[in-house]
Order: C-alpha cells, then sequence, then structure tokens
C-alpha cells in the first residue's frame, strides 16, 4: 500500500490573486495541466471568459461552468447591479464532479478585497468554505505590499497558503523584490514563467512552463503530497 493510499485527495484548491491581472488564470491551467485538476471559475464578469482560457492552454481539462456568469467587464458586484441580478455569493454551491477523488481547482476573481456581491469580497468566501489556496503575484511597482497584504490577510482568517507562486516576466530587479518577500513571510516561491504566446507553439511551450512550475512546487512544498488530506 502506497502512502497516498492511506489518504483522501483534497476535495478544493482554490486560486486567489494579490491583486487584478496577476496570471491566476495562467496559473490555474498551468495546475490543472500539471496536477490533474478539474477547473472551476466561481464568478465571471465578461468575455473572453476565463475558462475560455483555460480551454485553449490545456484543452483536457475538464471545466465545471461557471456558478455564476455576468456579461458586463467589470467588477462583479457593479456587473450584478448593471444586470439587475441577485444572489448571495456564500450561499452559491460549491462545484461537484463525476468523480469524488478528483481535485477541483477554484480560481476566483481580481484580489483577495474584490467584490464577490454586493456585501461579501473573495476573502469572505475563501474563509466561509475554509478551503485551501495558493496565492498568485507579478512583479510590478508595488508588488511586495500587495504580495504581504495579501498573504498577512489570509493568516488572519486562518486560511491554509498551500503555495506563492509569481507568475510572467522576472528582471534584476525582480530576484531583490522576491528575496524579501520570502524573507519577511518565510514562504518560498515558485515561478510560471512566461511563455510563447504565438498560436503555433502557445501549447507546447505553455505545457513546458506548466511542467516547470510543477516541478518546483513539488521540491519547495510538496504540492503533490499536499493535495492528499486525512
Amino acid at each position: 500500500m502506497s502512502s497516498k493510499d492511506k489518504y483522501m485527495r483534497l476535495p478544493y484548491l482554490v486560486v486567489v490573486g494579490s491583486h487584478t491581472d496577476v496570471g491566476k488564470s495562467a496559473v490555474s491551467a498551468a495546475l490543472c495541466y500539471g496536477l490533474g485538476l478539474v477547473y472551476h471559475k466561481i464568478v465571471q464578469a465578461g468575455t473572453p471568459t476565463d475558462s475560455d482560457v483555460i480551454a485553449t492552454l490545456t484543452p483536457d481539462t475538464h471545466i465545471i461552468p461557471s456558478a455564476i456568469t455576468l456579461q458586463t467587464p467589470t467588477s462583479p458586484h457593479r456587473a450584478k447591479k448593471l444586470e439587475s441580478l441577485h444572489y448571495d455569493a456564500l450561499e452559491l454551491p460549491l462545484p461537484t464532479y463525476t468523480t469524488p477523488e478528483t481535485t477541483i481547482l477554484i480560481e476566483t476573481a481580481g484580489g483577495l478585497y474584490t467584490p464577490i456581491d454586493s456585501t461579501h469580497c473573495v476573502l469572505d468566501w475563501v474563509a466561509y468554505h475554509h478551503l485551501p489556496v495558493v496565492l498568485v503575484g507579478r512583479h510590478y511597482l508595488g508588488a511586495i505590499n500587495h504580495i504581504l497584504l495579501s498573504i498577512e490577510a489570509l493568516k488572519t482568517r486562518n486560511i491554509d497558503i498551500l503555495g506563492l507562486i509569481i507568475s510572467g516576466a522576472r528582471d534584476s530587479e525582480a530576484y531583490d523584490s522576491e528575496e524579501f518577500i520570502t524573507q519577511y513571510s518565510q514562504m518560498p516561491i515558485a515561478h510560471l514563467r512566461e511563455f510563447d504566446k504565438n498560436t503555433l507553439h502557445i501549447r507546447e511551450d505553455f505545457a513546458r512552463a506548466a511542467r516547470e512550475l510543477v516541478g518546483e512546487l513539488n521540491t519547495l512544498c510538496h504540492i503533490q503530497e499536499l493535495l492528499y488530506t486525512h
């Protein structure tokens, strides 16, 4: 009997961001591809959808339709109001899949304090369901502040952070930023590098980048082992 036979597969893994447009969808696609996860976007606003991104990058990944789909490309709380749609995010059912031992990756919208309905933000939703997360950041002016604030907010709500991933390009300044983030937070950083967006090579280079990310996560935090729980 292998050690994994003693454990159950973690039912959900949530991808959250330190800010808007930090690469959550690309990281979600990479984790789905590299770890064999099912994908779900809890609330989708505007088109093209993040599910479209997943389907393009990793077409074999099963996609569970979003719980709420909004047409207006803006923050969910505003799109909800403009479209006269009424829902309470905390009452949205968690997605299910036909194979219970499969982990479902749930991608959230924006950053942790992005409103997900009229009264709740993403952080409220994650804390309400007591779900473990992977935090995604990107390098830009102010990124250190956003990433460390996000880590602190998650820890304050007693949310398990399974990994910290920086998405996108890195320059010489980025290495100094990452050194400070790791030293201050005691969280090692994995990376999803930029991959070729040319339509002729996108899937091939994405697959390589995804495998590199999962390999790095396994070295830093044993991500595949973390997907199993008592």
